[in-house]
C-alpha cells in the first residue's frame, strides 16, 4: 500500500494544481501568486528528485516531479504575461542560484550521498518557508482573485499522503519527514488566509 501512496499523491497534485493554472490563463495573468513560491517548488523538487533517484526510492520520486513541473508550468506563465526584461532576469538568476550546491559533488572530499543529503535540507528550509511569501503577499495585498483554496487544500492532502508514505518506508528519511510536515502547516495556514478574504468579500 506504502507504494501507492506517493502515486495516489501524484493525482492529487495535478488536481491541485488545475485550477490555479486555469485561473492564471483565464486571467492572462499571475498576479497574487508569489513568485518565489513557485521557485522555491522547482528548486526543491529537483534536490528531492536526486536524492530518491540516487538511493534507489524511485516511488518517492515522483510527487516531486510533478510538483516541479507544474510549479515550472506557472513560471512559464509569468514569463509569458507578466514579466518585465528585469524580472525575467531575476528569475533567471534565482533558479541558477538554485543548481549552485550541486557543484559540491564536484568535490572529491565530499561524498554523492551526504551532499545529497544536505541538499535535502536546503528543500526542507525551503518548503518550510515557500508558501510564507505567498502568504504575506495574500495578507498586504487582499488580493485572492488568481488564488484557488483548492489548491491549497489539495496540496495538504497530498502532503498527508507523502508523510504516510515516507513513514512507511524501510530507513525513512528525516528531511523527508519534516519536509511533509511543513507543508502541511504552511498550506493549512495559506488556506485558512485565503477562506478569511473570501469571507471578508462575501461580507462587503
Amino acid at each position: 500500500m506504502a507504494h501507492f501512496l506517493p502515486i495516489i499523491s501524484c493525482f492529487i497534485l495535478a488536481f491541485s494544481f488545475y485550477p490555479l493554472l486555469n485561473k492564471i490563463r483565464k486571467n492572462r495573468s499571475v498576479s497574487g501568486v508569489s513568485l518565489l513560491m513557485m521557485s522555491f517548488g522547482v528548486a526543491q523538487s529537483v534536490y528531492f528528485i536526486t536524492y530518491n533517484l540516487f538511493f534507489q526510492r524511485f516511488y518517492m520520486v515522483l510527487p516531486f516531479v510533478v510538483t516541479g513541473m507544474l510549479s515550472g508550468v506557472i513560471l512559464y506563465y509569468f514569463v509569458r504575461y507578466n514579466a518585465e526584461r528585469k524580472q525575467r532576469m531575476q528569475l533567471a538568476g534565482l533558479l541558477a542560484m538554485s543548481f549552485v550546491p550541486f557543484s559540491l559533488l564536484l568535490n572529491p572530499y565530499y561524498e554523492t550521498a551526504t551532499v545529497l543529503n544536505w541538499l535535502t535540507y536546503v528543500g526542507l528550509v525551503m518548503s518550510s518557508i515557500r508558501v510564507m511569501p505567498q502568504t504575506y503577499k495574500t495578507i498586504k495585498s487582499g488580493d485572492i482573485s488568481n488564488l484557488s483554496a483548492r489548491y491549497f487544500s489539495l496540496q495538504f492532502v497530498a502532503g498527508s499522503c507523502g508523510l504516510a508514505a515516507e513513514l512507511a518506508m524501510a530507513t525513512p528519511s528525516v528531511s523527508h519527514i519534516l519536509t511533509f510536515v511543513m507543508i502541511l502547516l504552511t498550506n493549512a495556514a495559506q488556506l485558512g488566509c485565503i477562506q478569511y478574504y473570501k469571507s471578508r468579500l462575501a461580507m462587503a
